[in-house]
């Protein structure tokens, strides 16, 4: 934190503050509303259950004892009010089903089996009791008596168990949840404890830091008005000096004037050595000119010069297919050859085998035949060597032609280049030209070096004034090295110390 600014310091305090504000409304919002949500549950879920049971209680109990007064009646002969207790029996039953049928809706999860059984044990009861009813009917009383002593009671308190395992569910949920409401209280309680201790704590850092702020910054103004006294003296004794200084730079302008005379000279130089160099420039452009020129002659020699390596490609292409029928047509000939003289000695032996031999003398002259027109066909062959020879010595003809062309473009390649070389020596004539223009070029130089030694004297009459100057620049330094220190002091209170 020490190297954030102070606005950031402060607005990081208010941000916290704030922060916690925020926090503890949503967190005591959502609090609030998890507990009503188990209020809810307890509304809801619970208490109608806890509700229920005892309407089922009572429910129990009138049909139960209103069963034993029947069968005590019945016992004693009793019957006159049977078919009004029987009604009743009738209306209490049919109350305690309409209230089980309707408690299957408030189920709590969890709660299915221990419902499953208590109906279980309702469903064994009511068959205990209609056929102890049944029995009084029957004017049996003693039995309705003796089958309620040894079935009924123990059913009837059997399901009177199973409503008190439900009824102790319920009553453990709706504790369960009013724990968790009163558990989620206490948790708030405590943590909007803390928020408020830490939003004091905060906030007493808060006035701690703008204190210690403020105590800084006044005393680093009562430091800056000293300095700030300090240094208007200083500026008094530097306004005298530069009187003083002013004078000397008075003496100064006349030898400035001297210079401004010998650099007048040196422009004279340097436009006479413009001149020279824009002379030098025209005749260099005329170089490039001619350069150019030769380029094209030279591109086209290069031209003439591939032509002629295509037609030499062409030439060669030529003679190696001449090569190829001359071989071709060697072997053609030694073919004919050889096989006219077999067929001269089939003829032969055809002729001394008689009669035997007639079919080989017609094979041996079908030979002679085929060895007749290869020769025809060679002789053709040879007719195509000739003029493949004659077209060889056209493309030869043309070749030299295009030498001959090749030549010409060198010859003026050669000429341009005789140019370019003329060019290139009026050009160090120029060049020449411009080193005498350099020489008077130093003449002037040297003139400024005169004036300038009259300027170094007249500096070292300022040395004096400079000197005085310098010291109490030194002591303006220090005090604005202690001014600035002072300021960043400040600027590190407001930006921060890494902005500073």
């Amino acid at each position: 934190m020490a190297n954030k600014s102070l606005a950031f310091k402060i607005f990081f305090s208010i941000g916290i503050l704030i922060s916690l504000l925020l926090f503890s409304c949503i967190y005591s919002i959502l609090m609030i509303n998890k507990t009503q949500v188990y209020a809810n549950d307890v509304t809801t879920n619970w208490l109608p259950s806890i509700d229920s049971f005892g309407r089922m209680n009572l429910y129990v109990g009138n049909l139960s004892r209103r069963a034993v007064l029947v069968i005590a009646d019945s016992v004693a002969n009793q019957t006159e009010d049977l078919a009004k207790n029987t009604e009743d029996l009738k209306k209490f039953k049919d109350q305690l089903d309409n209230e089980l049928k309707e408690y299957q809706k408030l189920l709590a999860p969890g709660e299915e089996n221990l419902y499953k059984e208590t109906m279980d044990a309702y469903k064994e009861y009511i068959q205990s009791y209609e056929n102890e009813i049944n029995l009084i009917k029957e004017n049996k009383g003693l039995e309705a008596l003796k089958h309620y002593n040894t079935t009924g009671r123990p059913l009837l308190f059997k399901f009177n168990e199973k409503l008190m395992k439900e009824i102790e569910f319920n009553m453990k949920g709706a504790d369960t949840a009013g724990k968790q409401g009163s558990g989620l209280t206490s948790v708030t309680n405590w943590t909007m404890t803390i928020v408020i201790i830490l939003a004091l704590l905060i906030s007493a850092a808060i006035a701690v830091v703008i204190l210690g702020i403020t105590k800084s910054i006044r005393e680093s103004i009562e430091s800056l008005k000293k300095q700030g006294e300090v240094t208007m003296k200083i500026s008094k004794v530097l306004m005298h000096n530069s009187q003083s200084l002013s004078e000397s730079v008075t003496e100064q302008a006349a030898s400035v004037h001297e210079t401004t005379a010998a650099i007048n000279e040196i422009t004279s130089m340097v436009n006479k050595t413009s001149e020279n160099a824009e002379q030098s420039t025209q005749v260099a452009k005329g170089a490039s000119q001619k350069a150019e020129n030769s380029q094209e002659t030279m591109k086209k020699l290069v031209n003439s010069m591939e032509t002629i390596q295509e037609s030499n490609n062409q030439l060669q292409n030529i003679a190696e297919i001449i090569n190829q029928i001359h071989a071709k047509t060697s072997v053609i000939n030694d073919i004919v050859s050889k096989t006219e003289l077999l067929s001269l000695n089939a003829s032969i032996e055809s002729a001394r085998a008689g009669e035997y031999g007639k079919g080989f003398a017609v094979v041996a002259e079908e030979v002679g035949n085929l060895a007749k027109i290869s020769g025809k066909s060679a002789h053709e062959i040879q007719e195509l060597i000739v003029k493949s020879q004659e077209e060889v010595n056209k493309i030869l003809g043309i070749t030299k032609e295009r030498v001959s062309e090749g030549k010409g473009v060198t010859t003026e390649a050669q000429e341009s280049f005789l140019h370019i070389s003329e060019d290139i020596i009026n050009m160090v004539s120029v060049i020449e030209q411009i080193s005498a223009a350099t020489k008077e070029q130093d003449i002037g130089v040297r003139q400024i070096t005169t004036a300038m030694s009259e300027i170094d004297k007249a500096t070292q009459r300022n040395q004096a004034s400079v000197n005085e100057t310098a010291q109490s620049s030194n002591e303006l330094v220090e005090q604005g090295e202690k001014l600035q220190l002072t300021t960043q002091i400040i600027e590190g209170l407001i930006m921060g110390k890494k902005a500073a």
